[in-house]
């Protein structure tokens, strides 16, 4: 297994929050689920560094690149 940031995940990359870097900057994504132990997929990356879609406990969210940078996501 490997661990990766968040915003380097690639569209269908599925995988388990490992790790949240300085969780006050991104607290309204822990607030949605995006929490250690939370399974997380990639449905879409927009392209020039916008956001990205992911799905996670049910939900699909935008997030910005610059706060997915603080999720550390397990990888297979």
């Amino acid at each position: 297994m490997q661990v990766k940031k968040l915003s380097d995940l690639r569209p269908d990359e599925v995988g388990v929050i490992e790790r949240v870097d300085t969780p006050e900057e991104v607290m309204a994504l822990v607030q949605m689920g995006c929490c250690e132990g939370a399974e997380v997929e990639v449905k879409h990356v927009a392209p020039l560094n916008g956001p990205m879609a992911i799905c996670t406990c049910g939900r699909t969210l935008a997030v910005r690149k610059e706060a997915a940078a603080h999720l550390w996501v397990k990888v297979d």
